[in-house]
């Protein structure tokens, strides 16, 4: 297992709940509310394997921001999600070599409560 990876994401809520809300329904995450808890769990325990990674959904207590990235098989498609749900993107796509076969398109969007995280989708050249 390398080391200095990244294993965990929290993302900081006014209201941990409403944004869970967002999240599963804009890009399909499982999130379960943490039992006996205000802290809601991205990912299903049987579901974590090496290399995975899982986060959680809190109460913000720092101003600070992270941004994670997001990969989808849809980009466009992950935006309408994420638009209809109360998101916007705040950096409009744009592509990025990734050799001689695939660029990397990606954006970066914000939540209802202001997080900013990133979407991006590998596509091969034609």
């Amino acid at each position: 297992m390398s080391k200095n990876r990244v294993v965990h994401f929290e993302i900081g809520a006014e209201d941990p709940e409403k944004l869970s809300e967002f999240y599963k329904k804009a890009l399909g995450w499982e999130i379960n509310l943490w039992p006996g808890s205000d802290y809601w769990m991205v990912g299903k325990t049987e579901d974590r394997a090496e290399g995975a990674i899982f986060g959680g959904i809190m109460k913000r207590y720092e101003s600070e921001k992270t941004i994670n990235t997001i990969e989808t098989e849809d980009i466009a498609a992950t935006i309408k999600d994420i638009e209809a749900n109360g998101g916007k993107v705040v950096k409009p796509l744009a592509d990025m070599p990734m050799g001689p076969e695939e660029i990397m398109r990606w954006c970066y969007c914000e939540d209802p409560q202001g997080n900013i995280f990133g979407l991006m989708q590998t596509i091969k050249k034609n």
